[in-house]
C-alpha cells in the first residue's frame, strides 16, 4: 500500500508534478491541456513507455505519474509496484478504458492511488487529483464504490485463507514461531495463489484460471508466456479453450466474464 511518507502531499508546494504515461499522443497532450487549465498542476514531461516513465521518474522529482494500463511494454501493476518501492514514491494513478474488477483490485493492492477511466469528465479528473493532497484516493464515487466491495471481498477471503492455516495447527500444541501468520507479510501472490485462491471458474483447469486473470489484466499472449514460463503457442491454446468453455467470443468478453454475471453482464449495464 502506499507509504506514508506520500499520503499528503506538502501544502507548501505550489504545484503538483505530473508525469504522463500514455501511447496515444492525441490522449496525451488533451490531459496535459487539461491540466494546464488549473495552475496547481505541472506537467513534468509526457512518455510513451513503461521504460521512459522509470527513466523520467528517477530523474526528476515528481508527485504524480497518471498511467495508460494499455501500454504495450510492460505490466501496470508491475510498474505500479516498482514505483511503490523506490525512494521517494509517487502517487500512482492508473488510466484504464472501463471498469476492470481484478485490475482495480490489484491496482490497489499494489499501492496505486487511483484508477480513472478514460471518459471520467474533465472536471472530475481534475477534483480527483486535488484529492490526492488532502490524502484522498483519485476514485469517483461510483469507481469507489466497487473498490470497496472488491477490498471487502478480498477481507474475507483472507479471514478464510487464516483460518484454514490456524485449522492445521494441532489445539493440543502452541503454535511455533513458524507456524504463527503475520498477515502484514502477506503478499497478494501468496494469498491467492494456486494452492489457497478460491476456485471462482470450477470449469476451468488451474492453469486455465492463471492465464484468464492475467488476460483481464490486459495482457498480450507473449506477456502470459513471459509470466509463466510456457510458451506463447501454449497460452494461444489455452485461450482457445477458455472462450470456448465461457461461451466468449473473444478475448474481450472472456476478459468481462465473472462467476457471478457471465461474459454479457457488463455490456447489459
Amino acid at each position: 500500500m502506499p507509504s506514508q511518507e506520500r499520503q499528503l502531499l506538502p501544502f507548501y508546494s505550489t504545484t503538483q508534478r505530473v508525469i504522463i504515461a500514455h501511447e496515444a499522443d492525441i490522449f496525451c497532450r488533451g490531459l496535459h491541456s487539461l491540466l494546464e487549465t488549473c495552475e496547481e498542476f505541472e506537467v513534468l514531461a509526457e512518455v510513451n513507455s513503461c521504460t521512459a516513465l522509470l527513466d523520467a521518474a528517477t530523474k526528476t522529482t515528481v508527485d504524480t505519474v497518471l498511467i495508460d494500463c494499455a501500454l504495450s511494454d510492460g505490466d501496470c501493476i508491475e510498474l505500479t509496484r516498482r514505483l511503490n518501492e523506490s525512494p521517494s514514491p509517487p502517487h500512482v494513478v492508473l488510466l484504464a478504458s472501463g471498469i476492470n474488477n481484478e485490475l482495480l483490485l490489484q491496482a490497489l493492492l499494489n499501492g496505486a492511488s487511483g484508477y480513472l477511466t478514460k471518459d471520467t469528465p474533465g472536471h472530475q479528473v481534475l477534483a480527483c487529483l486535488q484529492g490526492l493532497r488532502r490524502g484522498e484516493l483519485a476514485l469517483v464515487p461510483y469507481v469507489a464504490g466497487v473498490a470497496i466491495r472488491l477490498l471487502v471481498w478480498e477481507c474475507y477471503r483472507l479471514a478464510a485463507t487464516l483460518s484454514a492455516h490456524t485449522s492445521t495447527i494441532r489445539p493440543s500444541q502452541p503454535p511455533t514461531v513458524e507456524a504463527q501468520i503475520d498477515p502484514s507479510q502477506l503478499q497478494p501472490e501468496t494469498l491467492y495463489g494456486e494452492s489457497h485462491r478460491p476456485t471462482a471458474w470450477p470449469h476451468l483447469t488451474a492453469q486455465e484460471q492463471k492465464i484468464l486473470r492475467l488476460l483481464r489484466l490486459g495482457l498480450s499472449n507473449k506477456q502470459i508466456a513471459a509470466r509463466l514460463s510456457i510458451s506463447p503457442y501454449t497460452v494461444g491454446k489455452h485461450v482457445q479453450h477458455i472462450l470456448r468453455k465461457l461461451g466468449a467470443s473473444n478475448r474481450t468478453q472472456a476478459a468481462s466474464h465473472t462467476p457471478f454475471e457471465g461474459p454479457q453482464a457488463r455490456d447489459e449495464q
